[in-house]
């Protein structure tokens, strides 16, 4: 099995926008959700529920009904192109069962891309991606924590950003230790050499053909 991870400088980046772009470009690719149980108040500011509802050490979710919940990064996965999902919910003691339980629903042949910080916790990948924008100065614990095994790293480029504020980015990635290949995209542009670059460089690492430019 084969592991792509996508992991994040802080909430807000734009992972799940990547992994839907890496989804929507490589057809043999499933995805496994993380989302992790967090111990007094939630910093995600999100509604995914974990928190209150979690009555056991950890909850793996494939049922169709409950992954295509409109407005679930599962969802957003599928539609996306994903081959199958799988959701783990788990409180963070149980990070290391859950996530081997929960990669046991792929085949062993398969291509599984992997959204959320917590997977490099405790396990390796084929090929882990950081993400971060020029938006968001803030840089994660937890990212820190991983910058080590982090083998390259996407800038989510937005029209308006300047060169100034890309060139700042990639000063605050450095300064953190992630110093690995920086690839600077937008996943919304059809045809731009960049996200083909990109792309390129990934099909390279996971054994896929190389398209041409």
């Amino acid at each position: 099995m084969k592991i792509i991870s996508i992991t994040g400088t802080a909430s807000g980046v734009g992972k799940t926008t990547i992994a839907q772009f890496l989804l929507r470009h490589f057809f043999d690719l499933s995805a496994l959700k993380i989302t992790t149980k967090h111990e007094g108040n939630c910093t995600r500011q999100s509604d995914c529920d974990v928190c209150d509802t979690m009555a056991y050490p950890y909850k793996i979710t494939v049922d169709p009904l409950q992954i295509n919940q409109p407005g679930k990064d599962t969802a957003l996965f599928k539609s996306a192109g994903a081959r199958k999902v799988v959701w783990l919910q788990t409180h963070s003691e149980c990070l290391r069962m859950g996530i081997e339980e929960a990669l046991s629903y792929f085949d062993k042949g398969n291509l599984v891309l992997v959204e959320g910080n917590s997977f490099l916790h405790t396990h390796n990948a084929s090929l882990s991606i950081l993400v971060t924008t020029a938006r968001e100065p803030k840089i994660k614990r937890s990212t820190k924590q991983i910058i080590s095994k982090i083998d390259l790293a996407v800038i989510n480029k937005y029209k308006d950003d300047t060169s100034i504020d890309i060139m700042k980015t990639q000063e605050r990635l450095y300064r953190i230790g992630c110093h690995v290949p920086v690839f600077i995209i937008n996943p919304f542009l059809e045809n731009y050499t960049p996200n083909e670059v990109f792309l390129n460089h990934i099909r390279e690492i996971v054994g896929q053909p190389i398209q041409s430019l």
